[in-house]
């Protein structure tokens, strides 16, 4: 069974709070003469390329990359017996589906508990992941409207700093959209256009079997469970 005590995945939190938001404006004042060009491109609807962004913010890019990268460490570190049972079981599955094309529903009901846990643990994961990226881009727009006013001051740009326009905003990854892929860790690091639909791993087939085996009374399961 899972330690839920231990799904709770913690990293070091960014803490976008009273201090860290004035520790952002100080920044973007700071900054702001060396981004007066950066500002004026941004006001004529000029759009910024990564590795143009300042220091402080490539800064907190990698810290959440960093941390979310922790996150994902130590979800399979705090339940590898977890994992290596569902990987086990999931070739058990595949064999008596698909080989042997005898169902066996209360083994299946037993795997389906275990991949349910994990899930719900995955599922935490990706929450806590969500919040440290809510948490920089707090202090991102902290930084940007500390500049913009500083240039906004001197002369340099009018207006409030549109809403809408955010440099350096951090989104997570396609690879935390679908919570089974942490059981597929080949797949939860692969790059952008890695093939879903034609993974051969016995755990991916497994989990369509679990998620798509016929129910009493006819019907199949939705097989939305983190997909």
């Amino acid at each position: 069974m899972i330690n839920k005590a231990r799904i709770n995945v913690r990293v070091r939190r960014l803490k976008a709070g009273p201090l860290s938001s004035a520790r952002a404006r100080f920044h973007g004042r700071r900054d702001a003469a060396g981004l007066r060009e950066f500002l004026t491109d941004a006001a004529a609807g000029g759009t910024p390329a990564d590795d143009g962004l300042p220091p402080y913010i490539l800064g907190l890019r990698a810290r959440v990359h960093r941390d979310t990268a922790g996150l994902r460490s130590r979800l399979l570190a705090a339940h590898h017996g977890l994992y290596v049972r569902i990987q086990a079981e999931s070739v058990r599955v595949v064999t008596q589906y698909d080989e042997r094309a005898e169902p066996a529903p209360a083994a299946l009901a037993r795997y389906g508990e275990r991949v349910g846990q994990w899930r719900s643990a995955a599922a935490v994961c990706r929450q806590q992941a969500q919040q440290l990226v809510g948490e920089a881009n707090q202090l991102i727009a902290c930084y940007w409207d500390a500049a913009w006013r500083r240039t906004r001051r001197d002369g340099h740009v009018d207006g409030p700093r549109p809403t809408s326009w955010l440099p350096g905003e951090i989104e997570l990854d396609h690879t935390w959209a679908h919570l089974d892929d942490s059981l597929l860790s080949d797949r939860w690091y692969a790059p952008e256009g890695a093939g879903r639909n034609a993974d051969p791993s016995a755990v991916a087939r497994a989990l369509h079997i679990l998620d798509h085996q016929a129910v009493r009374g006819g019907g199949a399961t939705s097989g939305a469970h983190g997909r």
